[in-house]
């Protein structure tokens, strides 16, 4: 990942960063009005403080999630100095994903995530006409993971924190362009993620998530094959056990 890459990110890690740490910042100054209870007897006796975002929000059961938000693709597919450097563009992209959350805080899901991108030429030092228009560059991905949520204290509405790592498999389909250095590609690929879920109303619930999946590319040239990293931030609407 270049230094180039990781300034257009920092904004956006930046965002994250405040919607998941501001309002549990905001919840552990305050007392837990919940952990102590007066009764006639004892006068003020101990009471277990409502666990992980107030009871509801973390029980153990499925969720579902419609997903949308932007992908950004972070390295070339190519950089032949006899044609001329590709890259998948920035492209708005839409998912789903399904989940089971156990009572410990673990969890497993299944996502997948479609992007309609298309190709954007590097400039390079061929010399020559370059075409304009490269044609679309249609980016799918499926992933298995395994997920974790991170134990908050406070009423039902709090944010819940969760991290995850898996793997699954990326493809990308390529129109006919003039540049051979870029060939339809179908491989592995692993996935680690951050976010939050909220619940809003109910078992409605919204999520928001930085994901990067990474996985290596080889340019039809024959150039060396390179490491791939593939940032998606998305937000999602749906329902929580």
């Amino acid at each position: 990942m270049t230094p180039a890459s990781l300034r257009r990110l920092l904004p956006l890690l930046t965002v994250l960063w405040l919607a998941v740490a501001a309002p549990a910042g905001l919840r552990a100054a305050q007392p837990d009005t919940a952990a102590t209870m007066t009764t006639p007897d004892s006068g003020m006796s101990s009471m277990p403080s409502l666990a992980s975002g107030g009871g509801r929000l973390l029980e153990a059961g499925p969720e579902v999630f419609a997903l949308g938000g932007g992908l950004a693709p972070l390295a070339r597919l190519s950089s032949d100095p006899g044609s001329f450097a590709v890259q998948v563009s920035s492209a708005p992209l839409v998912g789903g994903d399904i989940g089971w959350w156990l009572r410990n805080g673990f969890g497993v899901g299944a996502e997948v995530l479609y992007a309609p991108a298309s190709l954007n030429i590097i400039p390079t030092s061929f010399q020559g006409p370059i075409p304009t228009d490269l044609g679309d560059a249609r980016y799918l991905a499926a992933t298995f993971e395994v997920r974790y949520r991170l134990p908050l204290r406070g009423p039902a509405g709090v944010l819940a924190p969760y991290v995850a790592l898996g793997g699954g498999v990326r493809h990308l389909n390529f129109d006919p362009i003039a540049s051979l250095d870029v060939k339809d590609t179908t491989g592995p690929v692993g996935t680690i993620a951050g976010g939050a879920e909220a619940r809003l109303y109910g078992p409605v619930a919204m999520r928001l998530e930085l994901r990067d999946y990474v996985s290596r590319f080889k340019a039809a040239s024959g150039a060396g094959s390179r490491v791939q990293h593939d940032v998606a931030i998305t937000v999602g609407f749906g329902v929580l056990p």
